[in-house]
């Protein structure tokens, strides 16, 4: 579910003092008819008055949840998906390279790495491919665009020369980040069908290649993987220099992963555009070739939208809005004498407990959330102040532990770093594992911007107690205890006084001084250069 102007929904507030004002005038019209009409004194008007008073009721509540209606269609809400069809013409291409560690391995053609043969690879490519868009994108961290959709090869080949892990400091590799981010190099509505190329041996450390396929696929973007390197396991280092690792191209883990993700929408058209091909393959640049055309070529290609509910909400407003009108005009009580009644009760109480059952915790949680969201971070530190010493006072142990960790991220969005701690140290042991986890780690990241490697290191540590599965945790420990390591150092270094060394023996320094004396006479004796330098090693 998504809603554009969530803002608006505040404005559902507004029916509740609307309801009781409604209500109350209309019963004083009532009385005030009532009165009129028995004057006049015949049984039948009055009967005839005790029914337009429940008319008017049961008018007033369709009226108000007719405007709620109205409200809901204006802030935009949608849910749900639908493939839209899309024409293209032509195809651009982009090209994500893995380049992590692993990819040092020399297991390649002719004993090159899998990152040159990768390199190679594009470059053959890339001949082949004159006319057809081409982006460059690295996946390692977040995944970098190193090159926008472009038609300059020259660039873009000067580029996979010096392709290295040196490039990006990030350890470890995300093939799912990069991809997504290939993804977003093709711009919104871009007239030409996007491919997306991933060169790598399938190690990745995060595990987000699945998801990354399965937004792909969902946005009608093929992806083809690219194996480069051997199925046996070659000896590697890792990122540190020394760790001797083990790694071989995982194809099966590709290709599992590529039918786990397929099977999972098994539902879209455009399913069977995510593929894996072998490098040393017969016939595979080949086959990589056949799927990108032309510019003069059209090619029908489904992209996933959501689905909007404005419609479906007007509908229901207009609806809402004739019956409060046809239902003063006619008399339905003919029809159900007993049941109108009733059922003007239950919508009145319907309406009342969804637009009131909010407690005034949970509501000012929302407005701190949506200030967060919105970057005022001074006014979600109030809101979720009010509501921790509401729960402290109530007791209420799971809120307050929320609203703690609430606090302390807020804090540490203002920079003010201590109180941010304060905070994530007040959290109980007995709060939920999700909120413990959080607030360790995001202890570790204040500790470690402020230069507390050790303490950031413990806070980590911490962390991967209550979820040992998070990379992420994982990752920065081992820098913040490379960092702490390399500050022990400096420290030692630091340490040392650097002493003058003065000779112990004075007659010694004597002598040393006339020698000195000495030579600079004679120094200009000498009217002949002598042998030549040999400069050789002076590159």
């Amino acid at each position: 579910m998504n809603c554009e102007r969530p803002y608006v929904l505040f404005a559902l507030l507004l029916i509740i003092p609307i309801i009781f004002i409604t209500f109350i005038k209309n019963r004083k019209n009532s009385v005030a008819v009532e009165k009129n009409f028995s004057i006049q004194g015949t049984n039948n008007k009055k009967k005839r008055l005790f029914k337009f008073g429940k008319m008017t009721r049961i008018k007033s509540v369709l009226f108000i949840i007719a405007w709620a209606m109205l409200i809901l269609s204006y802030a935009k809400i949608s849910w749900g998906t639908d493939l839209v069809p899309v024409q293209k013409n032509g195809s651009a291409v982009s090209f994500v390279f893995d380049i992590s560690n692993s990819m040092l391995a020399k297991d390649g053609p002719r004993g090159v790495t899998r990152l040159r043969a990768a390199s190679i690879y594009a470059k053959k490519m890339i001949g082949k491919m004159q006319g057809i868009p081409v982006s460059v994108v690295l996946a390692k961290g977040d995944g970098v665009t190193a090159i926008p959709i472009t038609e300059d090869y020259a660039m873009i080949e000067s580029l996979l020369d010096v392709l290295s892990p040196s490039l990006m400091t990030t350890p470890g590799s995300s093939l799912g980040k990069g991809i997504l981010k290939a993804k977003e190099s093709f711009p919104a509505n871009y007239a030409t069908a996007g491919r997306i190329w991933v060169f790598t041996d399938g190690e990745e450390t995060d595990n987000h290649l699945k998801n990354a396929l399965i937004e792909c696929l969902k946005s009608g973007v093929p992806v083809t993987i690219i194996g480069f390197g051997n199925e046996t396991e070659t000896d590697i280092l890792a990122g540190d220099g020394k760790t001797h690792i083990k790694s071989a191209l995982r194809s099966q883990k590709i290709k599992e992963t590529i039918e786990s993700a397929v099977k999972n929408l098994s539902y879209f058209k455009n399913q069977t555009q995510v593929n894996y091909i072998d490098s040393i393959e017969k016939g595979s640049a080949i086959t990589l070739l056949s799927q990108i055309s032309k510019n003069d070529v059209q090619t029908l290609s489904y992209e996933e939208k959501s689905v909007p509910r404005y419609k479906l909400f007007l509908i229901l407003a207009v609806i809402l809005f004739a019956a409060g009108f046809v239902i003063t005009e006619f008399d339905v009580s003919r029809f159900i004498p007993e049941a109108q009644h009733t059922a003007s009760l239950v919508i009145i109480f319907c309406t009342f407990m969804l637009f009131t059952g909010c407690s005034s915790d949970t509501t000012k949680i929302l407005k701190g959330s949506y200030a967060f969201n919105q970057k005022q971070y001074s006014h979600a530190v109030s809101c979720y102040l009010d509501v921790a010493m509401n729960a402290q006072e109530e007791g209420n142990a799971v809120v307050y532990n929320f609203s703690l960790f609430d606090l302390g991220t807020a804090y540490s969005k203002l920079e003010e770093n201590e109180a941010a701690m304060e905070k994530y140290s007040q959290i109980s042991e007995n709060a939920l594992d999700s909120v413990r986890y959080a607030a360790f780690y995001n202890a570790g990241i204040i500790a470690h911007k402020s230069g507390r490697f050790e303490e950031a290191t413990e806070y980590f540590r911490k962390a991967l107690e209550i979820d040992s599965s998070s990379i992420e945790a994982k990752i920065n420990m081992e820098l913040s205890i490379q960092q702490a390591e390399v500050e022990v150092q400096q420290k030692k270094a630091q340490a040392i006084p650097a002493t003058d060394e003065k000779p112990d023996n004075p007659e010694l320094e004597n002598a040393i001084f006339e020698s000195i004396k000495e030579n600079d006479k004679n120094k200009w004796k000498s009217s002949e250069s002598t042998s030549e330098q040999n400069l050789a090693g002076d590159y």
